[in-house]
């Protein structure tokens, strides 16, 4: 399933989504920020981590060449 959007899990386990990471930042409570953890949410639901992500998005066609990392930046 490919990649959606940019996410953050927060250290409560809550995911917040955005088009990308620094928005999802200054949407967020700054103790939510503490701890939290970057990655992506895919088409289905599941928060993957910017690696997990990066497989899946050249898996899925989304970028054209692998990269160890997926930044959001990768997508638009």
């Amino acid at each position: 399933m490919p990649i959606r959007e940019a996410a953050v899990k927060d250290r409560d386990g809550r995911i917040n989504t955005g088009q990308r990471h620094n928005d999802i930042f200054h949407e967020m409570p700054p103790a939510m920020i503490k701890d939290s953890e970057e990655g992506f949410l895919t088409f289905d639901g599941i928060f993957v981590t910017r690696e997990e992500a990066a497989r899946i998005a050249f898996e899925c066609g989304q970028i054209s060449e692998p990269v160890p990392k997926l930044f959001s930046e990768h997508l638009y």
